[in-house]
């Protein structure tokens, strides 16, 4: 190996030997790499690089081509880098070398804070801050994306979420809106964030907003999928209605970050006699 090897996956592709950018321009090179980066230590079959390589067309002589991009991969990164293994081939190179590797662990590392809520913060903005933008964002293999790249945005989803629980703990709710209204305009059908969003506009004085971005993702919900907002987010929409003391707890004394609204729609529940009426709880299309 020539040195200390470092492979950026959650962006564009990325590879740093010694501290010195090693360019990986050529497509199948970087589709062959991101293959065995996300699997490190692992072997990825023949088979499964020829489908990241050239989905359902395989070449007849595939075999020999992958040998010949694994070849110029070792001079890029050095030659015990990438190992052949029987039916396959391997990254020969600590999980941490990878950025997908350093994240996760990061993530797992402020999963352990326990109640040390300023050392979990830290430790996810360190994760977070492994991203420069969308994971395999250049990598031209419809297959390998197709298998990886939904579920580390998934991952990074969920520590943005924790994260952001964490600031509207400590009261930074008017920060955050700038960029729950941006994350939601990303993800207008992630309910967890609408969620988020109208506990900061609640907490910051803006009952009569919060209500409207209940209203807005409700209208994007019934017009994409024909349903109405979940139990959480309906059971938030009562609460903001009723000025419930519960919105002012914090979202993170539960082990996962739990929505306040889940909290809130089983307590409100049993305050209540009868039932709702239609135009508070009801999933209908037409609502």
């Amino acid at each position: 190996m020539h040195g200390v090897l470092e492979i950026n996956l959650l962006g564009p592709t990325q590879v740093v030997v010694d501290g010195r950018p090693v360019p990986i321009a050529a497509p199948r090179r970087q589709v062959a790499l991101s293959a065995l980066a996300l699997t490190p230590g692992r072997t990825v079959s023949t088979g499964a690089l020829a489908r990241y390589l050239w989905g359902e067309e395989v070449p007849a002589l595939a075999r020999r081509a992958i040998s010949t991009i694994v070849t110029r991969l070792r001079h890029d990164l050095g030659t015990d880098v990438v190992a052949g293994m029987t039916g396959g081939y391997r990254l020969i190179a600590p999980p941490q070398t990878v950025d997908v590797y350093r994240f996760r662990a990061l993530v797992g590392a402020a999963r352990t804070a326990g109640t040390d809520a300023g050392a979990e913060l830290d430790l996810l903005d360190r994760a977070l801050g492994c991203w420069r933008g969308e994971p395999l964002q250049d990598v031209s293999s419809e297959w390998l994306v197709a298998e990886y790249a939904p579920g580390l945005a998934e991952e990074w989803y969920a520590a943005t979420e924790r994260r952001l629980d964490l600031l509207l703990d400590a009261g930074r709710h008017g920060d955050l809106l700038p960029q729950l209204r941006d994350l939601t305009a990303r993800q207008p059908l992630r309910e967890s964030l609408w969620c988020r969003l109208m506990v900061a506009l609640y907490r910051a004085g803006r009952q009569a907003e919060a209500l409207q971005a209940y209203q807005s993702v409700r209208e994007v919900l019934v017009s994409q999928l024909g349903v109405g907002p979940g139990a959480e987010l309906r059971g938030l929409r009562r609460a903001v209605l009723a000025d419930d003391p519960a919105l002012g707890a914090g979202l993170s004394s539960t082990p996962d970050p739990v929505l306040v609204g889940a909290r809130i729609s089983s307590d409100l529940a049993g305050r209540r006699s009868g039932g709702l009426s239609c135009d508070t709880d009801c999933r209908c299309p037409a609502r």
